[in-house]
């Protein structure tokens, strides 16, 4: 059970009427991890085939920036964190022309958000 420490609620515990809420919220959030993981590995077939293309580039960063932030709410501590690690790597690569070795970075960083979200829905 998450703790919130509150003293109007349960002996700091999120209320149980709260928490069915969330849990229902949480197996829609997973239910939807492969659409997001597909949405990944459309963007960056994109990239691949395209190359440097800005506003696919843009498409991405905002995907894996709602990832991180998402899937820390959701108890996906190892796709938030990955996911924070991919937008880092994209941000730190957009300010440029994308070469190749930049585009691989952003690739294998993609991936291997793709790879925690598999394992996700995997384990759920």
């Amino acid at each position: 059970m998450m703790h919130f420490p509150d003293s109007q609620t349960n002996n700091g515990h999120f209320p149980s009427s709260h928490m069915d809420k969330f849990a229902k919220l949480r197996v829609q959030f997973l239910s939807g991890l492969p659409a997001r993981e597909a949405e990944l590995e459309d963007l960056t077939a994109i990239l691949l085939t395209r190359g440097d293309c800005p506003k696919t580039l843009d498409l991405l960063h905002t995907a894996i920036h709602k990832l991180a932030g998402i899937c820390a709410t959701y108890g996906l501590t190892d796709a938030g964190n990955q996911a924070a690690q991919a937008e880092a790597v994209i941000v730190s690569r957009r300010s440029t022309r994308l070469c190749e070795e930049a585009l691989y970075d952003i690739l294998l960083a993609t991936d291997l958000v793709a790879e925690e979200l598999r394992r996700a829905v995997g384990e759920d």
